[in-house]
């Protein structure tokens, strides 16, 4: 019989979201897997020497997943990018002053874990292309440092680089000074389309591991050739790996698709040959009903952003919908929390409120509490590639746990007939955890992590961070707000080229019966 080493205990456990919550329920870990689950006084006698964490006052649940994520510890906001629509928001990304890539992703690595997340994805954004492999290392080096299981992709994009669309035409447009600034060649032995693949391969033979699994990020459809896609295809069916992109989130990439690929984005994927099992669409705002069914039909995940596609006016993506038509829908905090804090139980909460009103009818279908928590355990596990292995709390799988304050959650009552994950959803907050376990190792107890000293790392960023900008970064600066106007006048008008029909009836600015 395997040696049981930690018994984790709680008041509530709620072992999956298909499974009622039960009094008293208890998981026994023998090193970095779940040995059996059930009652405390059950587990107790069976395994009387195993260390007890937990009490009555907890509630006990899979380990949180985080599905989408680039390792901001400090956030876009925080380091100067006001939100704003995605197309123009992103220039100002580009004027950040650089900082240690293994402090930042550690830092956010550490607030996620204090949250209740136990598995991120994670697709990485270079600071420096021609240092892509130090800064592969620096950031698997961090989620490792911290404990905290990563779903690694590293990103590239090799089209359109400035607008979707005719770039030629529009760098015609510039002046000639600023042309010249952004037309410059990459730096030899840059990331490109041209080594991407064998660059996520060689990674991937190095690092790929049950605490860091090695995927692909090419960022989007709209910013990668068609080669590079099915290059990436190939590669990923081979070993295979999780593809991550970024997809129909704002109505300009649904104009861009319509108007220059003369189809949906989600139908060019698919003429291509690209949609399928491993690959994971991000955001999804803006598909059509035809889109959802190509979506459910070559089983391509998508994964849900609700207070991101909120703070960069991408919009509400119906993920209600695509999941009532038997597409994987996971859900990604991707940095940009309603809070801007990293915390997955308000992200929940936001998923769970915004998908009240698919319809306006009384009592009509919408997305419950329990397809939220199962958005963020298994439906998550599943896109990551961890489909057996994480988002339950069941014998045999991963022994990744998070213990809550129950009673504190709700003090001082709560209708004893609420369902637990209803409490969470309506009351939880990422304060309210206090243990949190990783591949059967306690990370964070009494909501303190235990790994790494976060303030100290803190501190670093703190000093990386307000340091004054050289004269180069001064000029980059400059030059993103000039190229900023350009994107505007670029874009004027676009929303208005498509018709639109929402999934969602929110009001109504005329006052007639049909």
């Amino acid at each position: 019989m395997p040696k049981v080493n930690l018994l984790v205990r709680a008041g509530q456990m709620v072992p999956a979201h298909d499974k009622p919550a039960f009094p008293d329920g208890a998981v026994a870990i023998s090193g970095e897997k779940i040995e059996a689950v059930g009652t405390y006084e059950e587990l107790s006698g069976r395994y009387p020497k195993a260390k007890v964490v937990g009490g009555q006052k907890f509630l006990l649940i899979p380990g949180l997943i985080n599905g989408h994520g680039h390792g901001r510890g400090l956030t876009d906001f925080q380091r100067g990018a006001r939100d704003n629509t995605l197309e123009t928001w992103l220039l100002d990304t580009r004027k950040y002053i650089p900082v240690s890539t293994y402090d930042d992703i550690a830092y956010s690595a550490a607030r996620l874990l204090k949250a209740g997340v136990t598995t991120t994805m994670h697709n990485h954004i270079l600071k420096d292309p021609t240092a892509y492999e130090a800064e592969f290392e620096e950031a698997l080096e961090a989620y490792g440092d911290a404990g905290i299981r990563v779903q690694f992709n590293p990103g590239v994009r090799n089209a359109n680089p400035f607008v979707y669309g005719d770039n030629k035409a529009f760098l015609d447009n510039l002046p000639e000074k600023l042309r010249s600034a952004l037309t410059a060649p990459s730096p030899e032995g840059s990331l490109t389309g041209e080594n991407f693949v064998q660059a996520v391969q060689d990674l991937h033979s190095r690092s790929n591991t049950p605490m860091s699994r090695i995927g692909f990020g090419p960022l989007a459809p709209q910013w990668c050739t068609n080669e590079l896609l099915m290059d990436v295809r190939k590669a990923a069916e081979a070993l295979q790996a999780p593809i991550h992109v970024h997809a129909v989130q704002s109505i300009f990439q649904k104009v861009y698709g319509l108007q220059f690929l003369g189809r949906t984005l989600i139908e060019y994927m698919n003429d291509i040959g690209f949609l399928g099992p491993l690959l994971v669409v991000g955001h999804c705002v803006w598909p059509t009903e035809k889109d959802i069914e190509l979506l459910a039909q070559t089983g391509t995940a998508v994964t849900h952003h609700p207070s991101c596609n909120l703070r960069v006016r991408n919009g509400i993506s119906p993920a209600f919908h695509m999941l009532e038509a038997g597409v994987l829908v996971g859900l990604g905090l991707d940095g940009k929390s309603i809070n801007d804090d990293d915390d997955i139980i308000q992200e929940m909460k936001v998923c769970f409120l915004l998908h009240r009103i698919p319809s306006l009818e009384l009592n009509s279908p919408h997305l419950t509490a329990r397809q939220v928590f199962k958005m963020v355990t298994e439906n998550n596990a599943s896109l990551l590639g961890y489909g057996e292995e994480l988002g339950r709390l069941e014998p045999g799988r991963y022994a990744d746990l998070v213990l809550l304050d129950y009673k504190r959650m709700g003090y001082p009552f709560v209708d004893p007939s609420h369902d637990p994950v209803e409490v969470l959803l309506y009351r939880g907050l990422g304060s309210h955890v206090h243990t949190v376990i990783v591949n059967g190792r306690i990370t964070v107890k009494d909501g303190k992590l235990l790994t790494m000293d976060e303030e100290k790392i803190g501190k670093r960023l703190a000093k990386a961070s307000s340091r004054q900008r050289t004269e180069k970064e001064k000029m980059l600066v400059d030059m993103m707000d000039e190229l900023k106007k350009y994107a505007v006048a670029y874009y004027k008008g676009w929303p208005g080229k498509v018709k639109t029909e929402p999934y969602f009836e929110i009001n109504s600015r005329i006052d007639a019966l049909k």
